[in-house]
């Protein structure tokens, strides 16, 4: 038998091989669009593997040894790929360490929040599609936004009544009541929220009236678990 017979035997037998994985798989394609994305992989495969081993200039025992590499190296792509939500989630919580406002997915409907290094808890929301680092006060009646937070979250300044009482840190002062589009931690979500602004706030607060939207908020040591 001669070379280019034992290296178009070689590249059928990888495409019978990566055929047999894909049909025994529980998700395996059920359409046309489906089959069609996989004979695309596959075509490209054989291709890749036809241009490296016919490019070979040594032996064929060589040539088989390369092609067995590179099937390797592409069954451990695969499999590397099949893990790749245990990657997220481990990467999620290694950046949580570094980060701890970053709210990491704990399950599907909750996150969890690390105690910083002032010992309060911060988290990284979105506020109208602006990002925003809040204070996590679970003694804060409600969303509390500072002028420059509330301009940026596109709150119109101008138009406000500030005639609504609160407390801060600095004692009592008058805010304006407002309602925001959308608040979002991590995979939380709430819309149509009301906040307070305030002219004489430092930064802004997540307040009781998000927390109180959840299933379930909690302390635990230096994690603060909100699930949906």
């Amino acid at each position: 038998m001669n070379r280019n017979a034992i290296l178009i035997a070689v590249l059928l037998a990888a495409l019978v091989l990566v055929l047999w994985v894909a049909s025994g798989s529980s998700n395996s394609p059920d359409s046309s669009t489906g089959w069609g994305r996989m004979a695309v992989s596959v075509l490209l495969f054989v291709s890749l593997a036809a241009s490296l081993i016919l490019r070979w200039q040594g032996s064929v025992s060589g040539a088989v040894q390369s092609a067995a590499v590179w099937l390797a190296l592409f069954v451990g792509l695969i499999f590397a790929y099949s893990f790749k939500n245990d990657f997220h989630s481990a990467y999620d919580r290694f950046a949580g360490e570094l980060n701890p406002a970053l709210p990491v997915a704990q399950s599907e409907n909750a996150i969890t929040l690390r105690r910083a290094s002032d010992g309060h808890f911060y988290a990284d929301t979105n506020v109208n599609g602006v990002s925003m680092r809040m204070l996590a006060d679970t003694g804060a009646s409600a969303i509390s936004l500072g002028v420059d937070d509330a301009k940026r979250a596109g709150i119109d300044i101008d138009q406000l009544q500030f005639d609504t009482p609160m407390d801060t840190a600095n004692g009592t002062t008058q805010g304006a009541r407002v309602v925001l589009d959308e608040v979002r931690v991590g995979l939380i979500i709430r819309h149509k929220v009301t906040a307070i602004v305030s002219r004489n706030l430092s930064g802004p607060v997540l307040g009781m009236n998000f927390f109180n939207t959840l299933s379930r908020f909690q302390i635990e040591k230096d994690q603060l678990l909100l699930q949906d």
